[in-house]
């Protein structure tokens, strides 16, 4: 079951949102139980009695690590004294995955995790997720978003999940090296028939033309099929997203045909399914790639790592398609930090999962110099010219478009497709064969 609360499309030159469909659920405790809880943990904190938590942490990435050992644990001393974390690293994929679906399996829950938006609509829908409404209202938590969409309630009046913001400004880019682009005398590519003939010359001259996550299908799980939706008809990504239509639309059959065509062409590194996340980057800033495929989380690591790195505006696959006009971007609702509902001390569980999600923000806008909808009041100052640009073109955009992956679909159709999409970098899977084996799980992704 999938549960999208205030996932939006953003259409910015006539100032509209246009809401992507909810469903779905869990229980949580009652007001009144709430109150009261809420109020015991207080009066322990009041005693002087330390509050132990136990905080489920992502450890294989150096984002989610920074911002653990730098910000969490540095600040709590101060923000929260009386509070004493007990860190348990998940590490990453789907190690951090199953390590999460195991404490979901037995309802004994960490008090705190981070979670994204596929793993947290499993544990709401068991119930095991703490309405964290009251405590966000109370604490004027819902006051510090510029993007009020983020911090919104369901239809229900229930919040599940609080997070900085910082994914609804990221999005994926197509980088390259300029300096080997200069070298070979390429051009950058404007449409998807001169991608090929540019991954074509790069591969002649012994370079891997384009950088992907190959491991469990990741690269075209999170964005590109869309992406090649997108490059043709990026209303067809918004119907998806709508479930106004199926993945037998001729558009979407068309994508899949060219992330095979990129395959045939040698446009990925031999052995790509076995790729995972750190390799693929570094195959990148080693120059060992030309190109790589990523999201803009990774940009003041790629722009630290090779100075000569430029981004290309995804190249279209249809005339008169305006590649600026459209962008999708990664936030989902159900993706940040969730706290337990057996949680022994919800008050202060929920006001942990908040400082958590203040210091996500805190880092963003102090290292990463990357937006946030949470206003930490820091007014972000040496923006280099290649984020400016970043963010004048994502701004620019008409038509924002949330990912499919982290918005949308539900944990089957993420299963399901993730093998899907690792059988289409084999280049021997046809795009009939995946339509055939995900259309039966789509047609169920919507389900209540």
């Amino acid at each position: 079951m999938i549960k999208l609360k205030k996932v939006a499309l953003f259409v910015i030159s006539a100032a509209m949102i246009v809401s992507i469909a909810a469903c779905g659920g869990g229980n949580t405790a009652s007001d009144s139980s709430t109150s009261s809880e809420a109020s015991n943990s207080q009066t322990s904190v009041q005693s002087g009695e330390k509050i132990k938590l136990k905080f489920l942490s992502l450890s294989a990435d150096e984002n989610r690590n920074k911002i653990r050992e730098d910000y969490i644990k540095k600040n709590i001393v101060t923000e929260m004294p009386n509070v004493e974390i007990e860190y348990d690293l998940g590490g990453g994929g789907d190690d951090y995955a199953n390590k999460l679906k195991t404490y979901n399996a037995s309802g004994d829950m960490p008090d705190v995790w981070f979670s994204e938006q596929n793993l947290s609509s499993v544990v709401i829908s068991a119930g095991n997720a703490l309405d964290l409404a009251t405590y966000v209202e109370k604490t004027g938590f819902d006051k510090k978003f510029t993007m009020k969409e983020v911090i919104a309630p369901d239809a229900d009046g229930k919040i599940y999940c609080v997070q900085p913001g910082a994914d609804q400004y990221f999005t994926p880019r197509l980088w390259y090296h300029k300096d080997i682009f200069a070298k070979y005398n390429i051009q950058v590519p404007t449409t998807f028939d001169e991608l090929l003939k540019v991954c074509e010359t790069l591969k002649s001259k012994g370079i891997i033309p384009i950088s992907i996550v190959g491991k469990g299908g990741w690269t075209p799980n999170l964005h590109l099929i869309q992406t090649m939706i997108m490059a043709e008809d990026p209303q067809v990504a918004v119907d998806l997203a709508n479930n106004k239509t199926d993945f037998s639309n001729p558009v979407v059959k068309n994508a899949l045909g060219r992330i095979q065509q990129l395959v045939k062409v040698g446009a990925f590194a031999p052995g790509i399914t076995n790729i995972d996340y750190g390799p693929a980057v570094e195959m990148y800033t080693s120059n060992k790639a030309a190109m790589l495929a990523m999201f803009t989380w990774e940009l003041p690591n790629l722009e630290k790592a090779s100075p000569d790195t430029d981004f290309m505006v995804w190249p279209t696959a249809k005339e008169g398609v305006d590649a600026n006009a459209a962008i999708q971007y990664w936030g989902a609702p159900l993706s940040g930090y969730l706290v337990s509902s057996k949680t022994e001390n919800p008050e202060i569980a929920a006001q942990f999962a908040m400082f958590c999600a203040t210091q996500d923000a805190l880092f963003y806008n102090t290292e990463n110099k990357s937006m946030t909808a949470l206003d930490t009041g820091i007014k972000i100052e040496g923006m280099s010219d290649l984020a400016k640009r970043n963010l004048e073109q994502f701004n620019n955009a008409k038509l924002k478009i949330p990912s499919l992956w982290s918005a949308v679909y539900n944990t089957r159709m993420s299963a399901e497709i993730t093998t899907l999409d690792s059988n289409l970098l084999t280049g021997d899977y046809s795009p009939d064969d995946f339509i055939k084996a995900i259309n039966p799980i789509w047609a169920k992704n919507f389900d209540k």
